[in-house]
């Protein structure tokens, strides 16, 4: 029999025997170094002799439980122990072994298991070993494989052994901009009944928190922000009402970076919770008037409805982030955050502009 004939024939058996591929690929074989098809199932067609246990008399076995496994298990790995190591995708052993957990057992020890990102781990009676360190985004590929092929031990790996890169903080605050990058469901599913029910968090699938809980799922896995600053902040730049707001769906974010991004939809509460979580510390700023540096150009009237003067006019509405931007980039910001009412925030606020001189904005 050639190799072709062989590669059909296991191929044939995998699919009878129920464990046939479903389609999770999710690692990129062009950045990894693995093995083909015909490597595989080449490893799966050595010829070894089959382990029979000495008995006695009475056909009972001599040895039992856990020996009678670690014999089974050493004459395999010397019967396999010429064959060539097979590197198989994390995404084909996930599939060929959900519904059958020892397809490998024998031959595991010719197996390295590649994950999306190329780390290599052993098997080990079943059990993947080794660490694998992912983006979050790999991780919650990783995640939603197990869940979907109820891979118990793919499900125990990614829980124990999986940790995530560090990001740099502008990296953290992209994720929040990123709402549309994230299956909130799926998200959701990485964290805790517990934890969402006292966060007050829906089982709707909505996608304007989708970069919320992306940072919480980042956080929540023990993600790590890549900074040599220890002491980083963040100011949440917020109006004190919404009435009379003409684009009330987005707002500034100012780092101790020297750095302000625009942020749509953002969830103060859950975004608050997510970077204390890393370690920042989040400060959210109630703005009542905004000074453009040579006057005042916003504020709230007696019912706390924002009016806009200009050019002696009144305009019952206010282009609020666009005013704060404005106000950020002037001396306007010395009288739009009061230091009367915030006096610990405003000096934390000076201190960044006399680092960084102009804060720069990025949408």
């Amino acid at each position: 029999m050639n190799v072709k004939d062989i590669c059909r024939t296991v191929i044939l058996i995998i699919f009878i025997s129920g464990i046939a591929p479903v389609s999770l690929a999710f690692t990129n074989i062009q950045d990894c170094d693995v093995s083909s098809d015909v490597e595989f199932f080449g490893l799966t067609a050595y010829q070894v002799e089959a382990y029979v246990p000495s008995v006695d008399e009475e056909g009972n076995t001599y040895l039992k439980g856990a020996e009678l496994e670690n014999a089974k298990t050493n004459h395999y790995r010397n019967q396999y122990s010429k064959a060539n190591v097979v590197k198989l995708t994390m995404d084909r052993y996930a599939s060929l072994t959900a519904s059958s957990p020892e397809a490998f057992k024998n031959f595991e020890s010719k197996l390295i298991i590649v994950d999306p990102e190329c780390n290599e781990l052993k098997l080990f009676y079943g059990n993947l070993i080794g660490n694998s360190v992912v983006s979050l985004h790999t991780y919650l590929q990783m995640y939603d494989a197990a869940e979907r092929l109820e891979h118990e031990a793919l499900q125990e790996f990614i829980k124990q052994r999986v940790r995530l890169k560090p990001k740099f903080i502008h990296e953290i605050i992209k994720l929040l901009k990123s709402d549309l990058a994230f299956d909130p469901l799926l998200t959701k599913a990485t964290l805790a009944e517990q934890f969402l029910k006292d966060m007050k968090i829906g089982e709707t699938n909505n996608h304007k928190i989708g970069g919320e809980l992306a940072l919480l799922a980042f956080a929540k896995k023990s993600g790590k922000i890549k900074s040599k600053n220890i002491d980083l902040q963040a100011f949440i730049i917020s109006p004190y009402s919404f009435r009379g707001i003409t684009q009330y769906d987005k707002m500034v974010v100012l780092l101790s970076t020297g750095v302000a991004h625009v942020v749509s939809d953002l969830d103060v509460r859950l975004t608050k919770y997510a970077l204390g979580q890393l370690g920042v510390s989040t400060t959210e700023i109630l703005v009542k008037k905004i000074h453009d540096g040579d006057e005042l150009v916003c504020q709230l009237d007696e019912v706390n409805r924002w009016y806009t003067v200009e050019n002696g006019s009144v305009t019952r509405e206010c282009n609020f982030t666009q005013l704060i931007i404005k106000s950020m980039q002037t001396n306007g910001w010395r009288f739009t955050f009061d230091e009367d009412h915030n006096p610990i925030s405003y000096s934390r606020i000076s201190d960044i502009y006399a680092k960084h001189g102009m804060i720069k904005i990025i949408h």
